[in-house]
């Protein structure tokens, strides 16, 4: 049986889609930087870089959010990660709290959430080549 090129970069994708534990699957094809403008480009501060087995711009940048924990009573403080994979160069990171607070550039914030209500706290990265993806993940803060 013969193997190409191709195949090997299929059969990769289906296997990381599968193996994919987070709150929402991300496809294995990236979005070109003309269909998914980062508007807030300027505003993301934080950076960080990407990982060293990207070669060329080949790996695809995804991020995931998470949070812990996801609901409770208020005030509640939330730990809120980015896990970020692929890229190109330096990656920039831009997290809204869906509170009306004040955006953050930290890869992994902390949040006090102080009234009842569902916030969705959402995740934009970009990277230098322009290419970017977002995340979000509900928290539900209950009433007293």
């Amino acid at each position: 049986m013969r193997f190409s090129f191709w195949t090997s970069v299929g059969a990769l994708a289906v296997l990381s889609a599968a193996a994919c534990t987070h709150s929402e699957n991300k496809t294995a094809a990236a979005p070109s930087p003309a269909s998914t403008p980062l508007a807030a480009a300027p505003a993301m501060a934080a950076a960080t870089p990407a990982s060293d087995s990207a070669e060329d711009g080949d790996e695809i940048l995804m991020v995931w959010a998470e949070a812990e924990p996801d609901e409770g009573a208020p005030p509640l403080e939330v730990q809120l990660k980015a896990d970020i994979s692929g890229g190109v160069g330096e990656r920039k990171v831009k997290w809204e709290f869906g509170d009306g607070s004040p955006a953050s550039t930290e890869v992994n914030p902390k949040h006090k959430y102080d009234k009842a209500g569902t916030f969705r706290a959402s995740v934009e990265v970009s990277d230098a080549s322009g290419d970017s993806d977002s995340d979000y993940v509900d928290i539900e803060i209950g009433g007293e």
